[in-house]
């Protein structure tokens, strides 16, 4: 049986090469502990590096936790890495049902609860829970074009399953012959439509 105990923060290890990039996660994932408490402990090796809970680790540090919940795991260093990577992206596989989203964020907002901490921006919120034919969509343009160039909006995209692995390839194929960059894959996938639609 797994046991949750109570490891200092400083005693935690991040994962040095990482592939997943979180920081634009961890003023949200902060708010998220100082509202709700810190209720998802941390995955470490025997070592104390970090196998899941990056995010959450950085966002204890930054409200000024000295201790956090741990599970520690007994993992060879294949296994650590295997599994932190599979954490997530399994993450990713999901999708939102999203007007099952918008109910259960009106009948949150209903009963006062405040949606900031939730992890969506003011422009998110109000383009969730607004009826379509009443959404400015001047405004929520303008709120992500004052944030930094990290911020980014998700866009879901449907293709037959077959199609997938053709479109991915097509995708980063365009942006190595345009010189279009970045680390993240769906990053790069937003920078070749904006420049295919001229934008």
């Amino acid at each position: 049986m797994l046991q949750v105990q109570e490891v200092e923060i400083s005693k935690l290890k991040p994962w040095e090469d990482n592939p997943r990039l979180n920081d634009i996660a961890v003023d949200a994932v902060a708010r998220s502990i100082q509202s709700f408490g810190f209720n998802v402990p941390i995955l470490c090796d025997q070592d104390f590096t970090i196998v899941a809970g990056h995010t959450r680790w950085k966002a204890a540090k930054k409200i000024g936790l000295t201790t956090v919940p741990t599970i520690v795991l007994q993992l060879t260093d294949s296994q650590r890495r295997a599994f932190a990577v599979t954490d997530n992206k399994t993450a990713e596989i999901a999708e939102w049902d999203f007007p099952k989203l918008q109910e259960v964020l009106a009948e949150l907002q209903s009963e006062s609860m405040d949606l900031a901490n939730l992890g969506y921006s003011t422009a998110e919120l109000e383009a969730l829970l607004t009826p379509e034919r009443d959404f400015h969509w001047g405004a929520f343009d303008l709120e992500f074009a004052e944030r930094q160039d990290s911020a980014f909006v998700l866009l879901p995209v449907k293709v037959q399953f077959e199609m997938k692995q053709a479109i991915k390839e097509a995708i980063h194929r365009y942006a190595q012959e345009h010189g279009i960059r970045s680390n993240h894959s769906a990053v790069v996938a937003g920078k070749v439509f904006s420049c295919l639609l001229g934008l």
